[in-house]
């Protein structure tokens, strides 16, 4: 062993800083890499870089920020409130590399480039709207309706969102009658789109279960466009764009539309305007029932009008046909009556005359003189009794076989 180039560690490391920091160390260079990992420590970031081919990382490196200025001007470029937001994506930055005696081989990142990422953000973009259109998917949740009113929505917000309040609030007031079921979630940050992606899940759950929404809201409460990358979250915008029932995306103040506003059925800037769509869809909705029913009563009204004249044009008829056969067939009935009573009539006075006719016959004079009575008469020829024989008359006695004649009272 050649004791004249022992050296022990720290000798070593100095030769390597020093030969490192001659040949490359106070340059600057400018590099492509994407974020794996990022933290904060105090006002430090310490980041750690890869470079991903085919899938697989190829290459790796541990960076730092150590001025917070520089992590700070970037968020504030790119509207951005969490870091973690970053981790994922890919970054142009100007670096130095650094050889550290404890920390060895570090970067050392002195620009981060936000027209870069904000270039990378819009083409990632446009490459998921492009694979959302491969799939024929991306208007398919504008297709779904809410059905009939009341509606039953459910809600993804924030529990005490201020936007859900106002949300509340206005349709409270409308005096439409409106049920809202809230699924909580973070509408902010990088684990945003995991929990409305979620919470969005659970609702479909329910509903392959018979649960009735007519509709989803994802809302909240205002500000700015920062932490609202995941509004263009691949996987959570494909689930919108399947989603059975309308999905209505409020998400606040933004410049730009997200990937989330074009799939959703409805977009709205702010849930203020959420609660309004819904109020219009309600008046319309109204509108048209009242609508159909002036339709129908004036409907309803035409034909009882064109009825009730056809019954009037009838009336004036239905008196003289009536009147008129209830003539005829009361002279048929009176004929009818008639003849039943003259037939009656007819033969009790044939019974009548009959037992006349044989009365006469049997009380005929000639009969009872024959029995050998005899018949007094008047002058006049009358039959006389018995008690008017005291009076002076000139009296015939009929016999059977004689006649005699008296003249007065005396001969007899």
């Amino acid at each position: 062993m050649n004791e004249e180039v022992k050296l022990k560690l720290s000798q070593f490391l100095d030769i390597i800083k020093s030969q490192f920091d001659d040949i490359i160390g106070y340059h600057s260079y400018t590099i492509e890499a994407e974020v794996k990992a990022i933290k904060q420590n105090r006002n430090f970031y310490y980041i750690d870089l890869v470079e991903i081919q085919n899938g697989k990382i190829v290459d790796s490196a541990r960076s730092h920020i150590f001025n917070p200025s520089i992590m700070i001007s970037f968020l504030r470029d790119i509207n951005i409130l969490d870091i973690q937001e970053l981790v994922g994506k890919k970054l142009l930055l100007t670096v130095r590399p650094t050889f550290h005696k404890t920390y060895n081989f570090s970067i050392n990142i002195l620009k981060i480039y936000s027209e870069f990422y904000i270039g990378g953000l819009e083409k990632q973009k446009q490459e998921d709207i492009e694979h959302l259109k491969d799939l024929e998917i991306f208007y398919l949740n504008h297709e779904t309706e809410l059905g009939e009113p009341a509606f039953h929505i459910a809600v993804i917000s924030g529990e005490k969102s201020e936007g859900f309040k106002d949300f509340q609030t206005i349709l409270s007031e409308s005096g439409f009658n409106y049920k809202l079921t809230i699924f909580p979630s973070l509408v902010h940050g990088e684990k945003a789109s995991g929990e409305v992606l979620k919470q969005l899940q659970k609702i479909m759950s329910q509903i392959d279960n018979g649960k009735i929404y007519n509709g989803v809201a994802i809302m909240r409460g205002g500000g700015g466009s920062e932490g609202m990358n995941w509004t263009n979250d691949r996987k959570l915008c494909e689930m919108v764009c399947k989603f059975r029932v309308p999905v209505i995306s409020a998400v606040g103040h933004t410049v730009d539309k997200s990937i989330l506003d074009m799939v959703a059925r409805y977009d709205c800037k702010t849930p203020s305007e959420a609660a309004q769509t819904l109020i219009d869809i309600y008046e319309e909705y109204k509108e048209d029932i009242e609508s159909e029913f002036e339709y129908i009563v004036l409907g309803i009204q035409d034909l009882v009008k064109r009825y009730t004249l056809e019954l009037e044009g009838l009336s004036k008829d239905i008196p003289y046909h009536i009147s008129k056969k209830v003539q005829i067939y009361k002279k048929e009935l009176e004929g009818f009556i008639v003849d039943k009573k003259v037939k009656y009539h007819i033969q009790i006075l044939s019974q009548s005359l009959e037992n006349i006719y044989k009365n006469i016959k049997y009380n005929d004079p000639k009969k009872i003189l024959l029995k050998g009575y005899s018949l007094v008469l008047d002058a006049e020829g009358k039959v006389i009794n018995e008690l008017e024989l005291n009076k002076n008359y000139k009296l015939l006695t009929h016999g059977s076989m004689y006649k005699i004649t008296i003249l007065d009272k005396s001969d007899i």
